[in-house]
């Protein structure tokens, strides 16, 4: 790159056959619009630096710059020589893998330029002035995408327009000087006529080159006529045919009528009184589209300080609205499908916040049996103009459908009495009110197991954001539909094998009887018939958790119950998670308790109470359950003699995890049992 003073810049660039520079002095050359151009390139290709370049001979000036803070370079081995030599627009992905750029001072040195894409400024004659390009420090093998190479030759011809402009008033001005030369009085005023004339073309021409890049309309209204002033995007986002003005009426009949009372007042506007920022529907005059715009402004006053006019722009912003909309729908479905208590109602409430926001006819799901290839409708929301559907559908009126859906795509249709290919299924789907659907199949491994579907009664333009929002959303109810499925079948594993536990039980308790039926002494066989039905109320509580876990709270429950004492014993604690072992050595525990004071402690009489109290209290880094039970009214308590199997399975306490305190006051019996929390959740 060259260093050092600059050449002299007034020459006249390469091939222009004037005398004098068209174009000016380009060392002072200087144009905020230019660099406004250059500033949308860099944006539009997400680009760190843009370059509006003019030539002067070996010379490159650039005259718009962003991301560059260099003057001039030399036109040898850059992408503006390719451009001149080329005359085409030219992209390169890699400047350093490019035989002509590769020796350029600022692809091999600092910053290290390595992407380019360039488009040349031709002039009225045909010969390239410069070119309006992009560069990035990194590689981008994939170029320009269609939208970004549209846009850059957009660019580029308002940045020539825009040069041609300012050719035209610097020949104008050297034209208003020589006669200012012989009249200065009668000359200045219609020089500063036109300058202001070539300040409204320039700010009109990139007025019109911004808006239709960035989807921003620029506005003007007077507020001595009630006349709006508008650029063509305007025009175009409100669906009104192109028109220099419209009136402060006309505008206002486009809002929503549920946003007409949001209408600023001139009076309002002028008094600053109402938001120069305000966002609301419209509705379009070419297709009654509703739009939502971001319209924003600021106040031009007069001399004395008093609003003359409100000069703003107006925004397209229903994409993005409508994107926070669909994730925000996104977001109820799953808090919808994850509070359901039923498969019925997470599919019912999901189809109705999908119907409520697409503004469409029916949503619904139905179950596909390919055995029997029939469709049949689980669940459909339908608008209130819209009959009820249901029902089972052969394959055979819907083979198309069929067809497609097995191969796992998503089938989109637009207007199926456009479609010639469907002609053979028009008759099943006017049946049934469908002119346009999306189909979500859902595979089960390759088999077609069910769908979601979404229907238009009118022909409908699915965008990309419709069906990508109606994937992801059939994407969660299925994910959900099939939690559901695979939780009912573990019930009904669960249940089958909680009705083999209970008939082997009933078997060790029928042996139990054919085993003592002759011991005049039957105390020890209703003590064990106790103790299975303990641990049968333990066995039942897991199973409802699939075997995982209970809460201590509903084990006491399970096992006083039974014994007639959930009235007599006063549980109280804060919630406890149980593992399976855990659940199971509780149960034999309090059941041990339970009947030794039924029969010899305080629940043996009727003044007689338990309290059974639990808390969580931290040992180190630990949190440990420390559980109570107080027995009190009860007859005097004694030590015991011997020891029995109960008073050993007291002892023993929770395992080895835990510890066991059992204190014989003669008040009531006290049992204290503690164990850590987290092996009291997993064991």
């Amino acid at each position: 790159m060259q260093t050092g003073h600059p050449p002299d810049a007034s020459r006249s660039l390469a091939d222009e056959p004037e005398d004098e520079p068209p174009y000016g002095d380009l060392h002072a050359f200087s144009d905020p619009d230019l660099d406004d151009i250059a500033v949308a390139a860099a944006a539009l290709c997400r680009a760190p630096i843009a370059l509006i370049s003019l030539l002067d001979q070996n010379l490159l000036w650039f005259s718009a710059r962003v991301g560059l803070d260099l003057p001039f370079g030399p036109l040898a081995h850059s992408g503006c020589a390719k451009i001149v030599a080329l005359k085409a627009p030219v992209v390169i992905p890699d400047m350093q893998a490019d035989p002509q750029t590769r020796e350029n001072a600022l692809v091999c040195d600092s910053p290290g330029l390595r992407f380019y894409a360039g488009f040349p400024l031709f002039n009225q004659h045909g010969t390239i002035i410069g070119s309006l390009c992009v560069v990035d420090l990194a590689i981008r093998d994939a170029g320009l995408s269609a939208l970004e190479h549209k846009g850059l030759a957009a660019l580029a011809r308002q940045s020539m327009r825009l040069m041609e402009v300012r050719r035209e008033a610097i020949a104008q001005d050297r034209r208003l000087a020589a006669q200012h030369l012989s009249n200065q009085q009668t000359a200045e005023p219609a020089r500063d006529a036109d300058l202001d004339r070539r300040r409204v073309l320039e700010k009109h021409a990139l007025h019109q080159a911004t808006g239709a890049t960035s989807g921003i309309g620029i506005y003007e209204l007077d507020f001595a006529t009630g006349r709006i002033t508008v650029s063509p995007e305007v025009c175009r986002i409100a669906g009104l045919p192109p028109s220099p003005t419209i009136s402060a009426e006309q505008w206002v009949s486009l809002m929503h009528p549920d946003d007409r009372e949001r209408a600023p007042s001139l009076a309002g506007l002028i008094d600053g009184s109402a938001p120069l920022r305000l966002q609301y529907r419209i509705l379009r005059t070419n297709d009654g589209k509703e739009c939502w715009v971001l319209r924003q402004g600021i106040l031009d006053r007069d001399d004395s300080g008093h609003p003359v006019r409100l000069v703003g722009t107006i925004q397209d912003i229903s994409p993005e609205r409508n994107t926070t909309a669909r994730l925000t729908t996104l977001l109820a479905i799953g808090d919808a499908l994850r509070t359901a208590e039923s498969r019925q109602q997470a599919l019912e409430d999901s189809c109705m916040l999908m119907g409520n926001r697409l503004g469409i006819e029916r949503v619904g799901f139905a179950r596909i049996t390919t055995r029997e290839e029939l469709f049949i409708v689980e669940q459909s929301w339908c608008a209130p103009d819209i009959p009820p559907f249901s029902g089972s559908f052969p394959f055979q009126d819907f083979q198309h459908t069929s067809d497609f859906l097995r191969g796992g795509s998503v089938f989109v249709l637009d207007d199926i009495t456009r479609t010639s290919w469907m002609r053979a299924e028009q008759a099943g789907y006017g049946s049934v009110q469908v002119v346009g659907q999306v189909v979500v199949p859902k595979m089960t491994g390759e088999d077609l197991t069910g769908c979601l579907f979404v229907h238009s009664a009118r022909p409908r333009e699915w965008t990309l954001d419709e069906t990508s929002f109606i994937r992801a959303a059939a994407d969660r109810i299925f994910a959900a539909l099939d939690e559901w499925d695979a939780t009912a079948r573990q019930e009904i594993i669960n249940h089958e094998i909680l009705h083999r536990l209970k008939n082997t039980l009933g078997i060790v308790q029928s042996l139990a009887h054919q085993s003592f039926r002759r011991d005049t002494d039957q105390a020890a066989l209703a003590t064990f018939s106790a103790r299975l039905v303990a641990l049968s109320a333990a066995h039942d509580l897991l199973m409802k958790k699939n075997w995982r876990f209970t809460d201590l709270a509903s084990l006491v429950t399970g096992v006083l119950t039974p014994l007639g004492l959930e009235t007599r014993v006063a549980p109280n604690g804060p919630f406890v998670s149980l593992g399976p072992n855990a659940a199971t050595s509780f149960s034999m525990l309090l059941h041990e308790l339970a009947t030794n004071a039924l029969k010899h402690g305080a629940l043996s009489v009727p003044e007689g109470s338990v309290s059974l109290q639990w808390h969580l209290q931290s040992q180190g880094s630990d949190t440990v359950i420390s559980l109570v039970w107080q027995e009190a009214g009860g007859p005097p308590v004694t030590t015991p003699t011997r020891t029995g199997f109960g008073v050993r399975l007291l002892k023993a306490g929770l395992g080895y995890h835990g510890g066991t305190k059992l204190q014989y006051d003669p008040a009531g019996l006290r049992a204290e049992l503690t164990i850590p929390a987290q092996a009291m959740a997993t064991d």
